[in-house]
């Protein structure tokens, strides 16, 4: 599976082991200077994460360098040599998340021995594709899920939950996608989802936290949730709608009654409604559940507050 968050990917022509890293650098090698048309160090926003610069490193003249260590982490630890003794050598690198982000390099002599550390700060600008994603979904059923283009060109948004298995879908003519999302497990998950372009290049993954739950949804024009409404003899029409497949009928408890439930029988859809009329202003709290046709509850109820005024 092709990771996309928390690593960077560094590419560099000539590269090669040099062996251990001294644990001090060495003050007779002066500091490397980092150049990048790219993603160059000037405290404005390039780019976008995912889109590869190239940057040059420069010894300035000093023979006793043969090539620069450089990495995203502090100490640098990836070796390319110099194109010769005191020249320059060019990486490119791929930055995968936008914000700040930095470069650090030595010069290394053929000793081994390093200079002092150079930093090469540089922002990074957002690809990462807008996601209109529910924070809260279904368990096993389908749940609508859209991507925007964070860059130009997009042909495809490839996604995946959690650590599940990738999913390409292609981008409408305005760069835009529309897919269903089916989450197995009730719990906290995350979705993470990257665009490609018509060239191949990718965007910064987008990673958004939702959470699947199997508690029926509760809806009342009559009685919106904790909304004071209606009045004492004045009916309310409660819609319940299936979080999981095969449900066949519900069953709901005022608090104060808890012993004795009521069961609303769902159609087809697995969709049902009931009518309640208070009898008296105040707070009605109450707690619907789903059941399947083998008796199954879901696990958790929806919680639902009618207040009368």
């Amino acid at each position: 599976m092709r990771v996309r968050h928390g690593f960077t990917a560094l590419v560099a022509v000539g590269v090669v082991v040099f062996g251990a890293v001294p644990a001090q650098a060495s003050t007779a090698l002066a500091e490397p200077t980092v150049t990048s048309a790219e993603y160059p160090d000037d405290g404005a926003w390039h780019p976008g994460a995912g889109l590869p610069g190239s940057f040059t490193f420069d010894a300035g003249g000093d023979a006793a360098v043969v090539g620069f260590s450089y990495g995203t982490a502090d100490p640098a630890g990836t070796f390319v040599p110099a194109d010769h003794p005191g020249g320059t050598a060019t990486v490119s690198y791929t930055p995968q998340a936008s914000g700040p982000d930095a470069l650090y390099v030595a010069s290394v002599d053929s000793a081994g021995n390093r200079s002092p550390q150079h930093v090469h700060h540089f922002y990074v600008a957002s690809t990462e594709p807008g996601v209109a994603l529910p924070r809260e979904t279904g368990v096993g059923i389908p749940a609508e899920v859209r991507f925007s283009p964070g860059i130009a060109d997009v042909v495809s948004y490839t996604y995946l939950i959690d650590n599940g298995p990738e999913t390409t879908v292609a981008a409408s003519a305005d760069g835009t996608a529309t897919t269903n999302i089916v989450t197995a497990n009730p719990g906290s998950h995350r979705l993470k989802v990257w665009s490609t372009t018509g060239t191949g290049l990718t965007s910064g993954t987008a990673s958004r936290p939702y959470t699947a739950s199997e508690a029926p949804l509760v809806a009342s024009a009559d009685y919106p949730d904790f909304v004071g409404s209606g009045g004492p003899g004045v009916a309310g029409v409660f819609t319940l709608t299936p979080r999981t497949p095969g449900v066949v009928e519900y069953v709901y408890y005022f608090y104060e009654d808890w012993d004795n439930p009521t069961v609303v029988p769902a159609g087809p859809d697995g969709r049902a409604s009931f009518t309640f009329t208070p009898a008296a202003s105040g707070f009605y709290p109450m707690q619907v559940y789903s059941r399947t046709a083998d008796g199954k509850q879901s696990n958790v109820g929806r919680d639902y507050s009618i207040v009368v005024n």
